[in-house]
């Protein structure tokens, strides 16, 4: 998926760092008159903070904010309680008093809902295909992932309009996107980097995740420049495995990398390609998706869920591999 270096920017700072900043120093700050209005005052901030963990994009953040937040977050919760235990729990209210109690019940839940969905986009309709982990040295972070039909805030793939509009979301519906994590916690040396070279990802090996015949093999897109990739190029360079009755496609791989070709038995753990930034992309990562075998074209056939390794990527899931 493709946004606007500003936009991408704004995504990520202001949800993921102005705001929970806000919310952690108004909750240690804020005198509260009564106990009810601690509660509605902590119900939807507790919330907030629920929804961005589980679905925020901490791998262009920091997986370390992901938790330091919530953990600055609860201190400020016991700061904030041990002030207001001994206040009445209801105190008379004027207008703007209401008008803040209802604003909490609205965001409440409009973030409880939210957050269902989330939980919704564990499970599948289908039993999940047992992929291996296409990579073998480092700490890799899925950051869409998951039941794009229960939350396109999880994975965006099923119900992203370019898609959509192209028909081939069906295929995408439970597609994942997988990157390398830095020693920093995010996925490259600096944050939002022009340079491919600075993504942890970039360049790293690919391997096999299943056995197979490759099916199909595109290797003509250039790597582009993080943040100005080409929606007509879609996955870029790829790679299709048919293993038995489904197909494994690896997309957005490095031009020139690909060390097997179309009709080529392979094996599970064999190295394929290399990581990349082809097609349409805001920075290096892997794109893999798998679907039913069909007549014509696998872009409109039936998407399959993916666990790697028994675990299942949805977003913000960590794989720790070992050399």
């Amino acid at each position: 998926m493709r946004f606007s270096y500003l936009t991408v920017m704004t995504l990520l700072l202001v949800p993921h760092i102005l705001i929970p900043i806000i919310l952690i120093v108004w909750t240690w700050k804020k005198q509260n008159h009564s106990m009810m209005g601690w509660l509605f005052q902590i119900l939807p901030f507790a919330l907030y903070f629920v929804f961005i963990f589980l679905m925020g994009s901490w791998a262009l953040v920091s997986f370390y904010l992901r938790y330091a937040f919530p953990a600055l977050f609860i201190i400020a919760v016991i700061v904030s309680y041990l002030r207001a235990k001994d206040l009445p729990f209801w105190a008379e209210t004027g207008i703007m008093g209401w008008i803040g109690i209802g604003a909490s019940l609205v965001i409440s839940a409009v973030l409880i809902y939210l957050i269902i969905g989330s939980i919704r986009s564990y499970s599948y309709d289908e039993k999940p295909l047992n992929l291996a982990l296409p990579f073998k040295k480092g700490v890799y972070a899925v950051f869409e992932g998951g039941n794009g039909k229960a939350s396109s805030l999880m994975n965006y793939h099923y119900e992203g309009a370019t898609h959509k509009g192209a028909g081939v979301n069906r295929s995408m519906k439970y597609a994942v996107d997988i990157t390398k994590l830095s020693i920093w916690g995010n996925d490259a040396n600096g944050f939002l980097p022009k340079e491919n070279e600075k993504y942890a990802i970039f360049n790293e090996v690919v391997y096999s995740p299943c056995e197979g015949q490759v099916y199909a093999v595109v290797d003509k897109y250039p790597n582009e420049i993080p943040g100005a990739s080409k929606s007509s190029h879609n996955v870029g360079n790829h790679i299709v495995i048919q293993s038995g009755d489904f197909l494994v496609l690896m997309g957005h791989l490095q031009n020139g990398s690909i060390q097997v070709r179309a009709g080529e038995m392979v094996e599970k753990g064999q190295p394929i390609a290399k990581a990349g930034n082809s097609g349409w992309t805001t920075q290096p990562h892997l794109h893999i998706q798998a679907m039913k075998m069909t007549q014509g074209s696998f872009w409109f056939a039936e998407g399959l869920p993916i666990y790697f390794d028994g675990k299942n990527p949805v977003k913000n899931t960590l794989f720790f591999k070992s050399p």
